[in-house]
């Protein structure tokens, strides 16, 4: 099995030593490095294959994200902070995962089994009900259950709701990788629906409360397996 490489980086030494600790529990992972500042990170990070990145926010001179955003092809990264307020910059340099201290290893062991889950391994994550989205300058709770679909707006997703529609800038294909298989499905490049809310299904359209949306013919034969599955004939 091979091991992701993991660098941890704080400026503060029991943070280091929690998280290598944490590290060390995990199977799948192997501490490469620690450094107590970026700029340390950085020249490890030159030297070094590194494929997972805990990189703490706040510290003197360079900050994470300001390190995070000098870097051409940055690693898996975890962002690690005392403060909540940082979450949206971080969210928008692509970061994996976003970790408020004090961190507990249940919180821990989910962020790492998400990336290992995009990296192929057989580790699941194990399921949240929720995720959160950046939106007009706040950030939203989204609970898993109550979305209906979800619409591509290129750069943009729209979240459709019973009550509200969220505007978010984020791929789809990001959320995608998010979701609980056993709920939503892609039927088009342009919608992710939630089969949960699915009233009927009428030749290449879905019926979802007065939406009706469009099953490609790409996408078709895996929708119906998908529904298959789901059926009592």
């Amino acid at each position: 099995m091979q091991k992701l490489r993991t660098l941890v980086v704080d400026d503060e030494k029991p943070a280091v030593e929690l998280l290598a600790a944490y590290v060390s529990k995990i199977p799948e992972l192997e501490l490469t490095a620690t450094a107590h500042s970026a700029i340390a990170a950085r020249t490890i990070l030159q030297e070094k294959p590194i494929d997972l990145l805990f990189l703490d926010i706040q510290m003197p001179d360079l900050t994470g994200l300001e390190l995070l955003k000098m870097l051409n092809n940055p690693p898996a990264t975890i962002l690690t902070t005392a403060y909540s307020e940082f979450a949206l910059e971080g969210y928008e340099l692509d970061v994996a995962d976003y970790l408020l201290k004090p961190i507990e290893f249940e919180r821990f062991y989910r962020s790492v089994a998400r990336v290992l889950g995009k990296k192929g391994s057989p580790v699941a994550p194990p399921a949240d009900d929720y995720f959160f989205v950046k939106t007009d300058h706040q950030i939203v709770k989204v609970n898993f259950r109550d979305i209906l679909f979800i619409e591509s707006l290129r750069e943009y997703v729209r979240i459709h709701t019973p009550t509200e529609r969220i505007v978010a800038r984020l791929a789809l294909q990001r959320l995608e990788e998010l979701l609980p298989p056993e709920h939503f499905i892609r039927i088009h490049r342009t919608y992710i629906v939630n089969i949960d809310h699915v009233q009927k299904i009428e030749g290449n359209l879905l019926h979802i409360g007065k939406e009706r949306l469009p099953v490609s013919k790409g996408k078709r034969e895996e929708f119906l397996k998908f529904v298959e599955g789901k059926g009592v004939w």
